[in-house]
């Protein structure tokens, strides 16, 4: 990995209300032991600042590092998916979406624009290859 790419990754599953920090965001982040996430409706912005001790008056979540060290960390929570759903308007409930963003290393914030949410194609329960939906 480039040592200046700051790209960020978070998969949100609209279907099991979870949202997925990918591990190289974590890393960049410094792999905090505790996230808060944030969200801007006005400017469609939500934020993942990372901290080492939850903070006060936060609704800060711990994260699970015990995991495999190449694997995602996993969140879950209607109130935050209802919140984006507002936000954005009509979304597919039985799709995934991906957003892209940066790390502000030196803050240890994940910035994610609303604007890059991208329907993630999902997967034949079969074969395990992608199938197009009806839409696409």
């Amino acid at each position: 990995m480039d040592s200046t790419d700051n790209s960020a990754i978070m998969t949100i599953d609209l279907k099991r209300s979870r949202f997925r920090i990918h591990k190289s965001t974590l890393n960049k982040m410094g792999n905090p032991q505790y996230v808060q996430f944030l969200v801007n409706p006005e400017e469609m912005f939500i934020a993942i600042l990372g901290s080492d001790r939850p903070l006060a008056g936060g609704t800060a979540n711990r994260v699970k590092l015990v995991q495999l060290p190449n694997h995602s960390i996993e969140f879950y929570s209607n109130t935050l998916l209802y919140a984006l759903v507002n936000m954005i308007g009509t979304l597919d409930f039985q799709s995934s979406y991906r957003m892209s963003g940066e790390v502000d290393v030196a803050n240890r914030v994940a910035y994610f624009s609303m604007k890059t949410l991208k329907k993630n194609e999902r997967r034949s329960p079969i074969n395990g290859q992608r199938v197009r939906s009806i839409e696409d």
